[in-house]
């Protein structure tokens, strides 16, 4: 249980903790600024990482089905076990598992928020991009 506001502690009663969903690249840079973010945004205690190498790409191009599928169950299991309230899909400068333009990632961060609408459809989804220096700015 998490104590009132303070995920890590504090002097208020017990609550449930609240989660939200991100799918983010691996990329060690991007993964701090994109909880930050997402928990300011969605007001939650934690966020669920579902993690691939370029995720913008895979899920863009659905070519390989058993990796869209996974990223598909995993986020499942994250609704299901942690009632998230919200999934974040995210896009990021110098991507080495997507070694493509900004401007191409940026068309299939895109490409991706009607599909994951489609299978979550209870819930919102926001497109992240992460700028060289670590900032995060929601794509329309």
């Amino acid at each position: 249980m998490v104590k009132g506001s303070d995920a890590l502690g504090g002097g208020v009663p017990a609550r449930a903790p609240t989660f939200c969903t991100a799918i983010n690249c691996l990329d060690g840079r991007v993964q701090l600024p994109v909880i930050s973010h997402l928990r300011q945004r969605f007001g939650v205690d934690f966020v669920d990482m579902v993690t691939e190498p370029g995720p913008v790409g895979l899920l863009a191009a659905r070519t390989n089905v058993a990796a869209v599928q996974s990223i598909r169950e995993r986020v499942k299991l994250t609704l299901e076990r942690h009632q998230s309230c919200g999934i974040g899909v995210v896009a990021h400068h110098d991507c080495a598992g997507n070694p493509v333009t900004a401007a191409i990632q940026q068309q299939q961060l895109r490409a991706c928020v009607p599909l994951l609408r489609e299978w979550f459809p209870a819930l919102p989804v926001i497109a992240l991009w992460v700028d060289e220096h670590g900032v995060v700015q929601e794509m329309g």
